[in-house]
């Protein structure tokens, strides 16, 4: 089971920005945090990703996300004052959807920002149910968040510095069970994730 913790990274995996959407403005302060929901693999999954974004790294010559960092940005809500925080985790604690299985089997890439990420073949309708749902009930309790289209992806690689056209791989298949909040506390080495809170997927009576 994923248990909250801190993890290390360079940079952040967030969607990339869209064209005349206001993103929320970064503030400053003790009592500020940065945050986003996630989809976080369990350890497995983690590693199969990590095994296949090193099999193009030499190609795209490009640097690999590390490993324990590896997840699917459900939504990025940015900075927002801890007093804040217990309505986002009320509006996650009314989300009820049902539990389902990701096929991640095809990667591609981003030019403008030089990312390789992977990614579904089709849509999971599921998922966008979940994305729907969580979107829906931070509405619902006020929570300002950068609305943009949702993107599945889990970032492999940064600084692409050679982009291919998207290509197949064997599916890797991720049982999604939970889904997380997450804090990004930036400092000078770097970024720590932190995971705050998990909920579990219930299943819905049909």
């Amino acid at each position: 089971m994923l248990r909250p913790g801190i993890y290390q990274v360079k940079d952040l995996t967030n969607p990339p920005a869209k064209a005349g959407i206001k993103q929320p403005r970064p503030t400053k302060g003790a009592d500020t945090i940065r945050l986003f929901f996630a989809l976080w693999p369990e350890p497995a999954i983690q590693r199969k990703l990590h095994a296949l974004a090193k099999t193009y790294q030499v190609k795209c010559d490009a640097r690999v996300m590390r490993t324990e960092t590896l997840h699917m940005t459900l939504q990025f809500i940015g900075n927002i004052r801890r007093v804040n925080l217990p309505k986002l985790i009320a509006a996650a604690g009314k989300v009820a959807t049902s539990p389902f299985t990701l096929k991640l089997e095809k990667i591609a890439f981003w030019k403008h920002n030089r990312i390789a990420y992977a990614t579904l073949k089709s849509n999971e309708p599921l998922l966008d149910e979940l994305v729907s749902a969580l979107k829906t009930q931070l509405a619902a309790e006020g929570v300002v968040y950068a609305d943009s289209k949702f993107s599945p992806h889990v970032t492999l690689m940064r600084n692409v510095e050679h982009a291919s056209e998207a290509q197949e791989f064997p599916a890797i298949e991720w049982q999604i069970s939970s889904f997380v909040l997450v804090e990004s506390e930036l400092t000078d080495k770097g970024a720590h994730y932190k995971i705050l809170h998990q909920w579990p997927l219930p299943f819905t009576q049909q």
